[in-house]
């Protein structure tokens, strides 16, 4: 199951990023943002669609 992955980049006029990873990278990838930069606003939900990217290098973060 494919997961939405929405990062804020804290920048004021820089938009959201929004990307679409398989489930185990989106907790991941989640995890490891939370841990590197808490400052920065990460969520993941189920409102994927198929216009979105795939989260850049998934396969670092797939267990």
């Amino acid at each position: 199951m494919e997961r939405h992955i929405a990062v804020e980049s804290g920048i004021e006029g820089l938009p959201t990023m929004h990307y679409r990873a398989e489930e185990s990278a989106a907790a991941a990838f989640v995890a490891e943002m939370r841990r590197l930069l808490p400052a920065r606003a990460v969520r993941v939900d189920n409102r994927v669609t198929r216009e979105m990217r795939p989260l850049p290098c998934q396969r670092l973060y797939q267990a």
